[in-house]
């Protein structure tokens, strides 16, 4: 008997597809018991994994045994920070959660402390057919969870647009759009030095909300000091310095999180700014919070419960035999109320 391939366990989703001459998604649904192709092919696939000795365990129990009944949702924590933006995570989930109770599967809600452990725990629970699924949330410039994924075969939906970096499903929402959207609705009302007050660049999400508010800064006539402001405890400082210079101040931000907007409003105010004489605030992503400071932050909206149950029902079709897709999960509108006024001057 040969000796099995001590690399083998190493093997790829696609490095398995080309020894078995067929395409990736087969392999996938050769693992995962998933319908979508022949008796034989799967056997063939199968016979591969063997031979490979590559976790041969993950296909027999696919095919041997029934559904867990639960999907996994895995957030990254942070020291000193929310696991959720409360404008964003509660209504997503409460999206997941109305998908979910409709089929009668269950929800685990699993937290991490960094990307390369969320990473071996898809492979744990695929291993142990603990959850039949994943939501991928907030996914990175460059995502070690995705190629694991692949690699391991667990049918997996991005919340995010990876379009054109990976293969798996996603369901996105239009952040260049949305960008350049607050842009136009500021620059519409005569400022013309506007900054963002931004998070974590290694965000997917966040770099192209990044690259589109410069492209639309740009095309608008713009002058943005400025590039990204970082949202910590010395922002107030620094928004508070450029709106007061002499030369070209600052007379508009656009916020990403909406809890951030709240109390940096609140802050400006304390120091003697006015919102929005001085200073107008556009707030990411809308939320009943918007309207119990005053004056009331105008806001990118999205129907973010929609957004989450979205998702889940992507990811109950892939746990069902259904191809992967990368489907728009919301468009923004934006509200304005009294925190955006024309510019002074």
């Amino acid at each position: 008997m040969n000796n099995p391939d001590p690399t083998a366990r190493r093997l790829t989703i696609a490095e398995i597809a080309s020894r078995a001459k067929v395409s990736p998604t087969a392999v996938s649904f050769a693992l995962n018991g998933r319908p979508g192709i022949s008796p034989e092919t799967r056997e063939h696939i199968l016979e591969v994994v063997r031979q490979a000795n590559w976790r041969p365990n993950y296909a027999a129990q696919a095919l041997s045994m029934s559904k867990a009944g639960m999907i996994g949702v895995v957030t990254i924590r942070q020291p000193g920070q929310p696991l959720w933006s409360a404008s964003f995570g509660g209504h997503f989930l409460a999206g997941v959660q109305a998908a979910l109770a409709d089929q009668g599967v269950l929800l685990i809600l699993h937290t991490v402390a960094s990307l390369k452990e969320e990473a071996a725990l898809y492979e744990r629970w695929m291993g142990e057919r603990r959850v039949d699924g994943v939501l991928v949330i907030n996914p990175h410039m460059r995502d070690p969870r995705l190629k694991e994924l692949e690699r391991v075969g667990l049918p997996a939906v991005i919340v995010g647009d990876t379009r054109g970096l990976s293969p798996l499903g996603c369901v996105w929402t239009d952040d260049e759009a949305a960008a350049r959207l607050a842009v136009s609705h500021l620059a519409g009302l005569g400022h013309t030095h506007i900054a963002r007050i931004g998070g974590n660049l290694d965000l997917l999400h966040y770099s192209i909300r990044e690259r589109a508010f410069m492209g639309a800064a740009r095309d608008s006539g713009i002058q943005v000091n400025a590039e990204t402001i970082e949202a910590d405890h010395d922002t107030a400082d620094t928004v508070a310095g450029l709106a007061t210079q002499d030369h070209n101040p600052l007379t508009a931000l656009i916020v990403e999180d909406l809890e951030f907007a709240v109390h940096l409003t609140g802050t400006l105010i304390e120091r003697g700014l006015r919102v929005p004489e001085d200073l107008s605030v556009l707030a990411w992503d809308d939320g009943p919070s918007a309207t119990l400071v005053t004056p009331n932050l105008t806001a990118l909206s999205r129907d973010i419960a929609a957004y989450g149950q979205l998702a889940a029902q992507e990811l109950l079709g892939l746990i069902h035999g259904e191809q992967p897709r990368e489907i728009q999960g919301t468009k923004t509108t934006l509200v304005a109320r009294q925190s955006t006024a024309r510019a002074r001057g």
